[in-house]
Formats: structure tokens, C-alpha cells, sequence
């Protein structure tokens, strides 16, 4: 469950992203805007990696 809520939070800041790129082409994205999302992409990078060789240690 936690790892669904983390994707959805990393869509959301993904989608908020391109919305700001958007609406504000000229302007760079605001700096806590992007920590947020690299640090949401890689809680999800690395809960993938886990699973995976999760996975791949039962075959």
C-alpha cells in the first residue's frame, strides 16, 4: 500500500512538473519542486530493484 501511495505522490509531482513547464516555459521550476520528485523517483527506482530481486531469489 505505501508503495501505491508513493507512486501516486510521484505521478502528482511528475504531473505538476509539466503543468508548471506549461505554464511558465520561460521560468525554471522551483528548486523544492524538483528534490520532491527525484526523491519520489527514487524511492519508487528502489522499491522496483527490491521486488525484482525479491522475485528473481523464489525462481
Amino acid at each position: 500500500m505505501i508503495v501505491f501511495l508513493t507512486g501516486l505522490a510521484t505521478v502528482s509531482a511528475l504531473v505538476t512538473c509539466d503543468v508548471l513547464r506549461v505554464l511558465k516555459p520561460d521560468k525554471a521550476l522551483p528548486r523544492p519542486v524538483l528534490i520532491i520528485t527525484a526523491a519520489l523517483l527514487a524511492i519508487v527506482a528502489v522499491s522496483a530493484v527490491v521486488r525484482l530481486v525479491q522475485l528473481t531469489q523464489l525462481a
